[in-house]
């Protein structure tokens, strides 16, 4: 009998998840290793950010303000009131934390939003990502740009010139967005010292089956058993 999806999910689904965790979560950890180490004080924490379109899905406003983790929408005052249910929606992550499980159990793929390494705290974040939700095209016209959107960002972001680049990724570590159509496939964005782009596709799958905790294969079994029935102490 199969066990429930919830119990044991198809090994692609757990490498998906596992990449996502270890790609989101291992740099922050290694940043604050080397902090210690370092006795370095000054330097902000590497922190994760999730950036989600609420005009996407309904609950992600409901769940934004629900969670522990802190939550801000970019529009404030009477567009808050007017926008806040289909705005965008900064969240502050952390390993394990129901913003971060609900987002890879409900949210990965259904191109809800992107995913932020910065060291700046969420209100200046906010304040930085703000600047960008609306633009004007060469006639003088103002658009919305739901550069949130994982396509989107995919799309335009290498169409950037170099002061539109530099200034969008101001205070930004690093990018990711899942690819539109494959998201196995997650798109990492970041400024190369010499202020390029360097944009790089990760494998998810190949990234996560490494990292999946294998069951053992009958053969193992039957040495294991076979081991506890020769040393009595190991079998109790």
């Amino acid at each position: 009998m199969d066990l429930p999806e919830f119990i044991s999910p198809p090994p692609e689904k757990e490498a998906v998840e596992l990449a996502l965790d270890a790609l989101i979560f291992e740099p922050l950890e290694t940043d604050e290793v080397k902090r210690v180490e370092a006795k370095d004080e000054e330097t902000p924490p590497l922190k994760a950010y999730l950036l989600l379109d609420a005009s996407i899905n309904p609950d992600i406003p409901v769940c934004a303000e629900a969670f522990s983790e802190p939550a801000r929408c970019l529009f404030d005052g009477a567009a808050f009131e007017d926008l806040g249910d289909v705005g965008p929606w900064l969240v502050e992550l952390r390993r394990y934390g129901d913003a971060w499980d609900w987002f890879v159990e409900d949210g990965y793929g259904q191109n809800w939003g992107i995913i932020i390494h910065s060291r700046l705290p969420l209100m200046r974040l906010k304040t930085q990502m703000k600047k960008f939700i609306k633009i004007e095209d060469e006639d003088g016209e103002t658009y919305f740009f739901k550069y949130y959107r994982p396509q989107h960002l995919n799309t335009y972001l290498p169409t950037f010139d170099d002061s539109q680049r530099s200034s969008f990724l101001r205070g930004l570590d690093a990018i990711f967005a899942e690819t539109h159509g494959d998201p196995k496939f997650l798109q990492r964005h970041k400024l190369r010292p010499d202020g390029t782009l360097q944009s790089r596709h990760v494998d998810l799958i190949e990234t996560g089956m490494p990292l999946r905790i294998q069951p053992p294969s009958e053969e193992d079994v039957a040495q294991l058993l076979a081991k506890a029935a020769q040393d009595p102490a190991t079998a109790g």
